[in-house]
Formats: C-alpha cells, structure tokens, sequence
C-alpha cells in the first residue's frame, strides 16, 4: 500500500497520462499509464488518501467522482466495526475497529471520527450503519452523516404524524438510493395511528405516505440488511402481538414475521436479546452467560427459521462474565461482544468463533492514551456503544441533497 502511495506521489512530478510534454510534442520515452490501469491503482487506496489525492488532477478528479467509482469503491469488503462514545458536551468520538483479523489494529491504524451536531441539544442515533453513513435525530429532525468525507445534511421530520417521531435509514443497492423511513412512535390509540411516511433523497419529493403499510407499533432493535429494514414492532396497541417488521428499501414494501417460537422463556435468566445480522441474514439472538440461542431466517416469505444452540466453553465464559455484551455477528461466523462498564479502561471488541471455540481480540486504544491522543483528557466520556458492518463510503451527501426540496432544512 505505501509503495502504491508513493507510485502516486511520483507520479505527480514525472509524467501521468501523457500529460507531461515538451513544446506541445509527446516524445517516445514518455509513459503512459492507462486509465483502466489508474483507476485500478485508486481503487486499491484507503479512502482517505482518495479524497486528498482528488487534487492531482481532472482526472482523478474525474474517475474518484465517477458514480460507478464509487459503487465499486464501496462494493470491496472491508467492514469494520464502529465503536462511539459521547463528551460531555455532546460531541460524539467514533473509532474504527477490523473485522477481519489479517488486520490486527495497533495505535496508529485506529481511525478516529469526531463530530458535533450542528444545534444545541442533543441528538440520538440508532446502532446502525447504512452503507457508509450514520444517522442521528432528535425531535424534529433527521441529521444524517458521512465519517469517511466528514459531510452531513440535516431534513426535518413530518410533523403531521404524532408528538414523536423515529426515522430509520435504508439504501438500496440495487437503484443506489438512499430513503429515510419515518413511524409515530408510542401513539398506542388507534384513532390518533397515521401510517408511516417516506422519503428519498436526492428526488424532487417531499414525504410521502406509505399507503400500503399495515397498522403497527414500531419498538425498538432497528437494522439494515441486504436492502431491507427490520425492526420489532407490537401489531396491537395492547403489545400482545410481537413481530419483526421488513421493510423493502426498493419495493416500500411492508412485511410481519412471526417471532421464532421459544425465544426468552423465564428460566433462561437472559442478558440480552436482539435483532442482528449474522452471516449475510437477519437473526435473532438471546444469550446469557452460559449459552447463545439463535435464530437466522432462512426464508421471509415462508417465515422459515434455522435454530442453533451455542454452549459457550468454560474459559469463553469468562469472556462473558467479565462484562462484556454481545451486539453482533459477522458473516464469517463470529459473534461480537465489547464491554458495557460504565466506567470502561480500554476501547476494544472481542471476537468468539462458535466454531473454532475460539476468541481474537482487538483493541483500539487504551482509554487515558486515546483520551489523551485525541487532546480529550479533561473531557468526561459516556455511553460506549457498537455500529456493526461499517464501510467507508466516497459518496457526497451534498451532492445527493443538491436537488432536494425545500423539506430539508
């Protein structure tokens, strides 16, 4: 990767694309590197040096703002986990951790992202990445946000919908369009239920009602998978029926699925319970210190279930016993767990492979040095939280939002 870099660099001062000649005329000693052959070279770059190196010339300028670049660039799988925690004056610190572990992180490779929200007050964020970017809100407003090019936009929430809004974010890779899906959240009387509302960005709408949406109470555990949004939900005000909710990024549209039989019995004394993904699928999981009882859809359409039970070895368990929570799985397999003192030592995830009964760690920073690294020692922290299956992304939120409607603030 540093030779490429420095290929790069060198290139700037010789010759690029045959852009170096000497009184108008190419002389045959000049190089010409082909542009399939560039665009080969950029691909293979961090995204940060992409950005910084979009100034050497139109052409990179060209092919790194190239739509198809960007989908590419964003296609290479090279997940990472997010782990967040917030400062006492509601900046919001996020540091990037491998998922694959041929990348061991030390110091120096750990990414790190500050950003404050624009206005006073503060602002909550759901537990997700969607392709690359991150969402907050608050009340009245949806502040969606690109770690990798450090742009953000802000839209402001329906308001003819309930006294609270959620909003969940999804993307689909199929027409590359981003859409924002908003629910009234804890309206429970039925004459005061209005259907969600969509919209898409970077089109010339405003919110829309989804129309074909079945009358539901949204809860909590939102994720994205593979094009589709999921969350729990209550399809009765008295919260008797409990169903996962999809929603179609492409199709909007709306489907329940049943809840897989046996999930959180009293006897199994559970820590946790949860939507995730986990090898590529939606699952659901409930674990607690000795075991992992999970559960994959294997087909929405048929609400078709594979159910596996996990005995968590005896020196794994002390894993889990010493306060660490599991919030995810990868698509190789592994389950993620990070800890959830309050008052944590250390920035880390833990990694246990069912399989192999084996677990890898990676630690960011240890908590005073990366306090200290990053200028915030006298600062307090708060609230170590995960966002899973992150991936840098190049795109210009600006650039989607240039064409929008008056709705966005």
């Amino acid at each position: 990767m540093e030779e490429k870099t420095n290929e790069i660099h060198r290139s700037r001062k010789t010759r690029f694309h045959g852009e170096n000649k000497c009184n108008g005329v190419f002389s045959d000693d000049d190089e010409y590197v082909p542009i399939d052959l560039t665009r080969e070279i950029i691909m293979k770059l961090p995204a940060k040096s992409i950005l910084r190196f979009r100034c050497v010339s139109k052409l990179w300028w060209s092919i790194t703002t190239d739509q198809d670049f960007i989908n590419s660039f964003a296609s290479i799988p090279r997940k990472s986990l997010l782990i967040t925690f917030r400062q006492y004056d509601t900046t919001q610190i996020f540091c990037s951790l491998p998922l694959d572990e041929k990348y061991i992180t030390t110091y120096s490779d750990v990414k790190s992202f500050h950003f404050t929200p624009p206005k006073q007050g503060r602002y909550e964020y759901h537990a997700n990445s969607v392709h690359g970017l991150i969402y907050f809100q608050n009340k009245t407003e949806v502040l969606i946000w690109n770690p990798t090019t450090k742009d953000h936009v802000t839209l402001a929430k329906p308001t003819e919908m309930s006294s609270w809004v959620t909003s969940f974010l999804g993307y689909d890779p199929t027409e590359n369009t981003y859409k924002l899906l908003s629910l009234g959240y804890g309206t429970w009387n039925r004459d005061k239920y209005r259907k969600p509302q969509i919209l898409t960005l970077g089109c010339q709408e405003s919110w829309r009602v989804a129309e074909n949406s079945p009358l539901h109470y949204p809860r909590d555990f939102v994720h994205f998978i593979n094009g589709v949004v999921y969350y729990k939900t209550d399809l009765s005000p008295d919260c008797t029926k409990k169903f996962i909710m999809s929603f179609d990024v492409k199709s909007e549209q709306f489907k329940s699925i049943q809840m897989p039989g046996h999930v959180g019995s009293g006897s199994d004394k559970l820590i946790s319970e949860s939507i995730m993904s986990y090898q590529g699928k939606l699952a659901w999981v409930c674990n607690n210190l000795d075991f992992i009882k999970i559960w994959v859809l294997q087909d929405a359409e048929k609400q078709e279930w594979a159910y596996k039970d996990i005995i968590i070895p005896l020196p794994q368990r002390d894993l889990v016993k010493s306060g660490n929570l599991l919030i995810s799985g990868t698509d190789a397999g592994e389950f993620i767990y990070i800890p959830i003192n309050i008052s944590f030592k250390d920035i880390s995830a833990f990694y246990y492979d069912p399989v192999r009964n084996s677990i890898r760690s990676v630690k960011a920073l240890e908590y005073d040095q990366f306090r200290r690294f990053y200028g915030s020692c006298n600062d307090h922290m708060y609230s170590l939280e995960p966002l899973p299956d992150h991936i840098e992304s190049l795109v210009s939120l600006k650039d989607i939002m240039s064409s929008s409607p008056p709705a966005f603030a």
